[in-house]
């Protein structure tokens, strides 16, 4: 078909990139809508002063 190894190259770099894309983006997407997000372990309570407002 075609006699460029470029061709085939860069067709192999395309296709490789829109799948680290995807992957990234689908990542993004489940860490988003996690349940677990604001969910935090409180380790210690310091008796401090409340902040001074200005």
């Amino acid at each position: 078909m075609v006699e460029r190894p470029l061709f085939y190259i860069s067709l192999v770099a395309v296709v490789v990139g829109v799948q680290l894309f995807l992957a990234g983006f689908i990542g993004e997407m489940i860490t988003t809508n996690s349940q677990q997000l604001n969910d935090y372990v409180i380790a210690e309570t310091l008796n401090l002063p409340p902040p001074p407002l200005a």
